[in-house]
């Protein structure tokens, strides 16, 4: 059987952050594109194995201290068919093979209700924090600080992989491949250009006065 644009696009969008990890903070990642039963979307995330989502270990100054990464997409086309769309994606940093929530979690919900689409959550407590959720939430009055949804630009500004990744160097939990920094800032060149032409092709007014004053000078 033939494979849908969807198919196609999803598997490249799979290649691509196979790549990215493996030429920055992984060895030996396999991602892959698997199609949904409703058929209009696909899953890009770590090969499974037996059905279990998988995560990657990434490579530490202290081997004995472990440190794993989950990545998860839901991919789907634009309302006008003829672009990948991703409606969910989710980055999450964690101290153990199968921990259920982590340290926090970079998300994006497409058309999410009642929080930001694009979010952070810092899976801590606060005691401060909470103390004053409590005294000032009408609908739950036990709220706690990891469940508070940090926006994080919307849309179309949301933080990509390679800007947690850079974090994750950056911040010495992980010790990086040789020639990483060109890799990241290829890939991240990519994204951001997939950004803007989206952006252009939803508001092409602003483009062209953007254009045009740029023409005046």
């Amino acid at each position: 059987m033939p494979l849908s644009d969807l198919e196609r696009g999803a598997r490249r969008f799979a290649d691509t952050i196979q790549r990215l990890l493996n030429t920055t903070v992984a060895s030996g990642a396999s991602i892959r594109a698997t199609t949904q039963a409703d058929a209009a979307t696909c899953a890009v995330a770590v090969a499974s194995r037996r059905g279990k989502r998988e995560v990657i270990e990434l490579p530490t100054a202290d081997p004995r201290v472990p440190l794993y990464l989950n990545v998860h997409y839901l991919l789907g086309l634009d309302d006008e068919g003829a672009h990948l769309a991703v409606r969910t994606s989710t980055f999450r940093v964690q101290g153990a093979r199968d921990a259920l929530d982590g340290w926090f979690h970079y998300d994006f919900e497409r058309n999410k209700a009642g929080y930001p689409e694009a979010h952070l959550q810092i899976l801590a407590q606060h005691n401060e924090a909470e103390q004053i959720m409590r005294r000032l939430s009408r609908r739950r009055k036990n709220k706690q600080f990891g469940e508070l949804h940090f926006p994080v630009g919307g849309r179309r500004y949301r933080p990509a992989l390679e800007d947690l990744i850079e974090f994750l160097v950056a911040e010495e939990l992980v010790v990086p491949k040789d020639g990483w920094e060109k890799e990241l800032e290829r890939s991240r060149r990519e994204f951001r250009e997939i950004q803007l032409r989206a952006a252009i092709r939803r508001d092409p007014d602003v483009a062209k006065r953007a254009l045009e004053d740029l023409f005046r000078r």
